[in-house]
């Protein structure tokens, strides 16, 4: 099924890129929120603030040199607070050391209760996990709740919404680096490139997948990689290469997970563990190179 276009109603409450969004859709009662975390105590007094939300936190694991996340629900509380207030407190716990903004899903109707916010918890952090973008910081696996299938089809309407909307914000932690599991890579559309090359350092053989997407070159899960570094190649190489390793990323000279590279001379050094071309390493099924791809598009 073709998938419909969307307005995404975006609304600068600072007048600035980098300062507090609120989004909306037309014919759709949910809001969601930008907050950078040294403004969240500017939006207090809004009502939305003050009642059931699911939030996200974003930041970075500058050790991992990756993007981190929590996915966490709030409901109304006695005192009449609710999901800002929740935020709020995580600024004071062991979230604390990591995260600089937050976005916030609720609605103009205070329609959500503890059943739907339990469900979108669990869906929102299983997206996040299988996308495999982003740390999770989730410890347990949150309650699923009780739905009827009618109500999962009402909420499954706002996963759809709220993931094109923290998509367009620029946090890609639900966007898969690769097409879904099952499309049929042989066919004649496949983006899916191949290596297979002998290495002096190890005279070990090294045999590797990518696939070419609008971001630039993942490389595969499963695809093998020489252990050994080359005196030449880029330290940026050797720095994630070592990480990997220590991490257990690199297991036996097998990638245990798939890995996103803007070029794809950077896909086959990391591999190689050597400087080479990527554009004549690369090759399709049929055995042209990723040069000569290019070039018959050219013409």
């Amino acid at each position: 099924m073709m998938k419909r276009s969307k307005n995404i109603n975006m609304f600068l409450m600072d007048g600035e890129v980098t300062g507090k969004i609120k989004c909306t859709l037309s014919n759709w009662t949910g809001v969601i929120y930008k907050i950078p975390r040294i403004q969240l105590a500017d939006l207090k007094s809004r009502d939305e603030m003050k009642q059931s939300g699911i939030y996200f936190l974003f930041g970075r694991d500058e050790d991992k040199q990756k993007d981190v996340t929590y996915i966490g629900q709030a409901t109304n509380r006695k005192n009449g607070e609710g999901v800002l207030l929740r935020v709020q407190e995580h600024t004071r716990d062991n979230h604390a050391d990591y995260f600089n903004d937050v976005i916030i899903l609720t609605t103009q109707n205070n329609s959500f209760g503890p059943t739907e916010i339990s469900y979108l918890e669990n869906k929102f952090t299983q997206l996040a996990k299988d996308a495999g973008r982003f740390i999770v910081k989730n410890g347990n696996e949150p309650n699923s709740g009780n739905v009827t299938e009618e109500k999962q089809s009402e909420l499954d309407e706002v996963v759809e919404n709220t993931l094109m909307i923290v998509g367009t914000l620029g946090y890609r932690v639900f966007v898969p680096m690769t097409k879904k599991i099952g499309q049929n890579i042989s066919d004649e559309n496949s983006t899916h490139l191949y290596l297979k090359r002998k290495t002096k350092k190890s005279n070990r053989m090294i045999e590797a997948i990518c696939e070419q997407t609008s971001e630039g070159f993942v490389v595969l899960e499963g695809s093998q990689v020489e252990m050994i570094d080359s005196p030449t190649l880029p330290t940026s190489l050797k720095e994630l290469r070592h990480a990997l390793m220590e991490e257990n990323v690199i297991k036996d000279g097998i990638l245990q997970e798939n890995q996103l590279f803007s070029s794809p001379s950077y896909a086959a050094g990391f591999l190689l563990g050597m400087p080479t071309n990527g554009r004549t390493d690369w090759k399709n099924q049929d055995g042209k190179t990723l040069k000569e791809l290019e070039e018959m598009i050219e013409c």
